[in-house]
Order: C-alpha cells, then sequence, then structure tokens
C-alpha cells in the first residue's frame, strides 16, 4: 500500500490504481504535484483542461467541468485558486473562476465567478459569508 497526500492507494494491478478506477481525474500527477487532497476520492470527475490551485480540497462526487465559454479568461473550463475547498457533490461548470480561499458548499451549483475568501453555497450558489482564518486547517 502506498500513501502520498492522505490518500492509501492499494494496487489493483500493476500501474493500476483505486483512484483512477473509481474517479475520472485528468492529469492526476499534476495535481498530486500541486498538494491538490482528495479526502474521500470517489466520483470526482475533472476536466483536462481546469486549472486547480495549489492545497486545493476536493470531496467525493464532485464535478469539474466546461461549459459556456469565457471570453475574458479565454477558456471553457473553470480556474481554480489557491486552497479552495470544495465540499461534495459540488458542481462547477464553464469559464468561470473561483478565487483563492474560497469555500464551495456541499450541493453547490456554481456557474458563475466567485470572489476570493468568500463561501458560497446552494443551487446556484450564492454569497453566504466570507471566510475566517479558522476556516482551514494545515494539509
Amino acid at each position: 500500500m502506498l500513501q502520498v497526500l492522505g490518500i492509501r492507494f492499494r494496487f489493483l494491478k500493476p500501474s493500476i490504481n483505486r483512484l483512477q478506477t473509481c474517479c475520472c481525474i485528468a492529469n492526476l500527477e499534476k495535481h498530486l504535484l500541486n498538494n491538490t487532497f482528495f479526502p474521500h476520492p470517489v466520483g470526482i470527475c475533472i476536466c483536462p483542461e481546469a486549472i486547480i490551485g495549489k492545497g486545493v480540497h476536493i470531496y467525493q462526487n464532485v464535478t469539474i467541468g466546461m461549459g459556456k465559454y469565457n471570453a475574458e479568461l479565454k477558456t471553457h473550463a473553470p480556474i481554480i485558486g489557491d486552497k479552495v475547498v470544495i465540499w461534495a457533490n459540488a458542481v462547477i461548470c464553464g469559464g468561470i473562476k473561483i478565487g483563492a480561499n474560497s469555500i464551495i458548499g456541499a450541493n453547490s451549483v456554481v456557474i458563475k465567478d466567485i470572489p476570493p475568501n468568500t463561501v458560497y453555497a446552494g443551487n446556484p450558489a450564492r454569497f453566504i459569508r466570507y471566510t475566517k482564518a479558522d476556516d482551514y486547517r494545515e494539509i
């Protein structure tokens, strides 16, 4: 068994691990190098074009996918800042930007930009409050 960033890998066959068999995460090695943390790595889908910052927490059944084109950002895929926490079952789609140190609540649908240091939740995601220093824990 191999443990990397809190994820325990059990190899089913040589070079095939459980995380890749239960998730659809493009560029997994790049995300692990950026200290992306998958506390419950089941059902996560991340499109290959998505840009994810350092120290992001992504919980189970999260979808980060392509959607409406953003001419300003020149992308169809989300750009997620550093130290963002995305709770279970959240959906983030389109050429949007999630600001650093933000929190996306469980079961949220995010289709518009989220400013840094904020908490958003709901369907569609709405502003809840600004983040506090104790909202984050060290990896």
